[in-house]
């Protein structure tokens, strides 16, 4: 004889699965669900951090003629694997300690949006923009901490192993050399900001409203197919729309002296003509796009097995 209290649950824990972007911050064991989170972004930062080394000397490279295959070959023939591709690795890993700030961040705000929907908004746009809200300051906060880890990651990226530059040479180099002190740390933070801001609003809005959507029409046992197909959607379109502000800032964070985005536009179409805009597209998107289908997958099933 079935137990109808049993069905009830079942079906109430099967759909609280499956409309897992409906879950909030109040719903999960936090310590549980930050965890793992943190677990999960170490060994994706360990296999990805060869693309953004890829990336970083294909944008800030002097000729258009450089390729991705090129410096792949560079870097093998006269780095190694792991003193190469994995240059600036250890310094990149200090970020991880800000990721927890990015995600309570993200997942408060939009608990306290939701619960405070004004009456004139429908239900519909009130999500879209609790989305771009949330995703946005969570951006900000996380950014203001991760900058000058990132210029200091990036200024030794574009060295090669052999030269023999280490952390402290760097640092030293922007701090003193470059004449900016503090300020250097901080170079192209307002580009960072115009380029994550509404990278990342986009991408959380549009993965949320495609998962939502897809999980209409996908049947209950694909369900494993949403996240992943709703991530690639999502990253593909925000890479390619953000791609140009990316090279900006890069080529701002790697430059020896003080130069305004003007001077930086304008020194990039001298040297590669305008399509050094979109230079490093390729390992950009082979980075952004895996990574963000493993991250958005890990954080939906990370999400559900911390529910409370």
């Amino acid at each position: 004889m079935v137990d109808i209290d049993s069905l009830k649950n079942s079906q109430i824990n099967q759909k609280r699965e499956k409309y897992s972007h409906e879950l909030y911050w109040c719903d999960l064991d936090k310590s549980k669900f930050l965890s793992l989170l943190f677990a999960s972004s170490f060994i994706s930062r360990t296999c990805f951090h060869p693309f953004g080394l890829i990336k970083i000397r294909l944008q800030t490279g002097k000729t258009g003629a450089i390729s991705t295959l090129h410096i792949v070959k560079q870097v093998w023939h006269n780095e190694g694997f792991s003193r190469g591709f994995y240059r600036g690795f250890p310094i990149s890993l200090g970020s991880l300690l800000f990721e927890p700030i990015f995600t309570i961040s993200l997942e408060q705000t939009r608990t306290i949006l939701k619960t405070n929907q004004p009456n004139y908004i429908t239900h519909s746009q009130w999500n879209i923009l609790t989305n771009l809200i949330s995703s946005g300051l969570a951006t900000f906060i996380y950014q203001s901490f991760t900058t000058p880890i990132d210029v200091i990651t990036q200024r030794i990226m574009i060295t090669r192993a052999r030269d023999g530059i280490h952390m402290i040479d760097v640092i030293r180099d922007i701090y003193l050399k470059s004449g900016d002190g503090i300020q250097g740390f901080y170079k192209g933070y307002f580009v960072s900001l115009t380029m994550s801001l509404p990278f990342n609003s986009i991408l959380w809005t549009f993965y949320w409203k495609i998962q939502s959507k897809l999980e209409q029409i996908i049947p209950f046992r694909y369900d494993s197919f949403v996240s992943p197909l709703s991530a690639s959607s999502a990253s593909l379109l925000t890479s390619l729309l953000t791609q140009p502000i990316d090279v900006i800032k890069t080529r701002l964070q790697v430059s020896q002296k003080r130069q305004s985005i003007r001077k930086t536009c304008l020194i990039l179409i001298h040297e590669r003509g305008f399509k050094g805009f979109f230079s490093g597209s390729s390992p950009r998107i082979c980075t952004i796009v895996p990574y963000t289908i493993i991250m958005m997958s890990l954080y939906e099933f990370i999400k559900r097995i911390s529910v409370r």
